[in-house]
């Protein structure tokens, strides 16, 4: 679990996307992008995957996840 000071609070995610070194994690299954919509610019890695492809995501940049 990541720590709850280094957790963006519901109310601070404009402010924080709006800094521009965002980047959305998907982690839902590809099937389920198709059928509900999914993030533009998102990165999808689905969260089976996650542990194996975590070198796909950048350092540099705060990571929300949905």
């Amino acid at each position: 679990a990541v720590p709850e000071d280094r957790r963006v609070k519901t109310e601070d995610i404009d402010s924080v996307m709006a800094k521009g070194n965002v980047v959305v994690l998907d982690v839902r299954d590809p099937k389920e992008i198709d059928e509900l919509g999914g993030y533009e610019g998102a990165i999808n890695i689905p969260l089976p995957q996650l542990e194996k492809r975590l070198g796909e995501l950048p350092k540099e940049k705060t990571i929300l996840t949905a």
